[in-house]
């Protein structure tokens, strides 16, 4: 019996893993803080929530933020913000993965990137709080 209920536990702990969002990837010697505006490219379509919640998540961190396509992209912005999201069915649209991606506009040098992925027993996360998350951590934010 004891064998049963250890089992269980262990396949109960594999199986209800949470989302994740991983570790930011912070360039050596990024001049992020100081960098006042960005570009953000944007998808529209169905992702219209998303390119305006990076947006939003950019402009709360003061920075002066236009968006776009990218091959509308400007030369008198500090970084360039790329980002995919992957959406997946189950009763509800649900956020499976987010990434996202701080270019330096100068040389197109990686500044910043962080990922956020739901687990395979997911959570229906708010996108808007998900996104502002994942900048947070990219800035160094808690």
């Amino acid at each position: 019996m004891k064998s049963v209920v250890f089992a269980g536990s262990i396949l109960m702990g594999l199986l209800s893993g949470c989302s994740t969002v991983n570790p930011a990837s912070v360039a050596a010697g990024s001049k992020l803080k100081g960098m006042k505006s960005a570009y953000v490219y944007t998808h529209g379509g169905s992702s219209a929530d998303m390119d305006t919640h990076v947006e939003e998540a950019l402009l709360d961190r003061g920075l002066r933020v236009r968006a776009g396509l990218e091959s509308e992209k400007p030369t008198d912005v500090d970084f360039y913000v790329r980002y995919d999201d992957s959406w997946r069915w189950d009763v509800t649209m649900y956020l499976k993965e987010l990434h996202i991606q701080f270019y330096d506009a100068k040389d197109g040098a990686l500044l910043a990137s962080r990922s956020f992925s739901n687990s395979l027993l997911h959570t229906f996360p708010d996108p808007r709080k998900k996104v502002s998350e994942v900048v947070a951590t990219m800035y160094g934010e808690p």
